[in-house]
């Protein structure tokens, strides 16, 4: 039962964690264009702030992807530390 759980607690984290990523990345993808539109020397700050979110998010996925695959794959809980 509690593994149960704890797969729904990971299950539902690396749903949030893809969201928001999968935001950041289109955001990216729109400050990049608007760079593009207005030139690599305009002074916009835009994409500086969209590629550190991004990057942050991408982090954020890369870890709760981690802990699913490693409460899948190896029996353990990451939020425990230990077998479950």
């Amino acid at each position: 039962m509690a593994g149960e759980q704890e797969l729904a607690r990971l299950n539902d984290q690396l749903e949030k964690t893809r969201v928001v990523y999968d935001s950041a990345k289109l955001e990216h993808s729109r400050a990049v264009e608007r760079m593009n539109d207005l030139s690599a020397t305009h002074p916009d700050g835009s994409i500086r702030h969209a590629t550190a979110v991004f990057a942050q998010a991408l982090r954020n996925y890369r870890i709760a992807l981690d802990e699913y695959n490693r409460f899948l794959l190896d029996n353990m809980s990451p939020r425990l530390n230990q077998p479950k």
